[in-house]
């Protein structure tokens, strides 16, 4: 009587468990971040960076884009705020203020990164990297597809180290060439 009384709460739980995950935004549930494809330390300096920092850096980068590629799509700003500071931040919650007054949003497929780390400060403070990006985009108007590109996209970034991930700090795309 007691285990029938045990496996009835066990299952309301798990019900219960089933339909809270089953409501939440897309942007809780874990999501693969997209992929780093290759990560090349060998031109940074003026010091060396060490391997657990490397692991960091390509782990919160990737997860910034993730980040961004859900902000972009939803037209939610606040989605930046984990990963994004200063001016990288500001300047993607104006494009994403600018798609919302317009009516649109933009859901990118991130194809993945090739990123290059050229300059780490002495004191540890900064990265500053080239990122050469494989991205899927759609420009959209409600759930219209407006149109869509293929783009390999090159970018100069700026990570600093906050509370305990690394954030972007700038994030400029570099003209083609």
């Amino acid at each position: 009587m007691k285990s029938d009384r045990n496996s009835f709460w066990l299952a309301v739980a798990a019900l219960i468990l089933l339909l809270v995950v089953a409501s939440l935004p897309p942007t809780v549930l874990a999501v693969e971040p997209p992929a780093v494809q290759s990560f090349d330390l060998t031109s940074a300096a003026p010091r060396a960076v060490e391997p657990t920092t490397a692991d960091a850096i390509q782990r919160n980068y990737a997860h910034a884009w993730q980040s961004l590629a859900s902000a972009l799509e939803q037209n939610r700003a606040d989605l930046l705020n984990e990963d994004f500071v200063g001016g990288a931040r500001t300047q993607l919650q104006e494009a994403i203020r600018a798609q919302q007054q317009n009516g649109l949003s933009r859901h990118v497929t991130d194809h993945g990164h090739k990123v290059r780390v050229n300059f780490y400060s002495p004191d540890g403070s900064t990265i500053q990297a080239t990122d050469t990006a494989d991205l899927e985009i759609e420009y959209r108007e409600g759930n219209r597809v407006l149109s869509s590109e293929r783009v390999r996209a090159s970018y100069i970034v700026l990570l600093t180290p906050a509370e305990n991930s690394w954030k972007v700090r700038v994030l400029q795309e570099l003209p083609p060439g």
